[in-house]
Formats: C-alpha cells, structure tokens, sequence
C-alpha cells in the first residue's frame, strides 16, 4: 500500500507534475479551510509545499488545482524550452536593400 503524504496536517489527495514543478490538492477534515493546492518544486525532491491556496470546499479546490496545473505546463515543460519563439521587432525588420546604381 502507498504511503500517504502530510503537510501541515493536510493528507495530499491529488498530484501531477508539470516539468519541474508538482501542484498537489491536501484535505484536511477539522482544518478552517478544508482543502490547499500548493505547488512543489524539483530542487527539492517534491517534499516541500509552497504558495498555499486554500478552499473550503473540495470543488474550489480542484478548480484551482487543473489553472495552476495548466499555468505550470505552460511555464516549467521542456517543449516550452525547445520551441524559439521569434522577437516581433525582429520579424518586421526588412534587410536592408541595395543600392540602387
């Protein structure tokens, strides 16, 4: 049976990682604001939660646990990386023509 992850008292209920970055939703049953999404990151081994948002219900939570999955992929995935995105300047930049003799 998989060991089931805690922070600050919250079970982690859902995760998916996105390049470097993880967003998890924790619920936490007695807590003011029952349910968090935080964002954990690859230099730290996925064990520490950052940038809380937190929810009272589970609905909330998971709506915001897909945007922040959504912002992570755009940001933190390698393909981003990859793909060379052209300056518009530079697009409109002609070459300069030669002289006309």
């Amino acid at each position: 049976m998989k060991k089931k992850t805690a922070a600050e008292g919250y079970t982690i209920i859902e995760r998916k990682q996105a390049g470097e970055v993880m967003i998890v939703v924790g619920h936490h049953p007695t807590a003011p604001s029952p349910y968090v999404t935080w964002k954990a990151y690859d230099f730290t081994d996925f064990s520490s939660f950052h940038y809380g948002h937190y929810f009272n219900t589970r609905q909330e939570a998971m709506a915001d646990f897909y945007k922040r999955l959504a912002e992570a992929w755009e940001h933190y995935t390698p393909a981003r990386t990859l793909t060379k995105r052209k300056h518009p300047q530079k697009e409109d930049k002609k070459k300069p023509s030669e002289p006309v003799r």
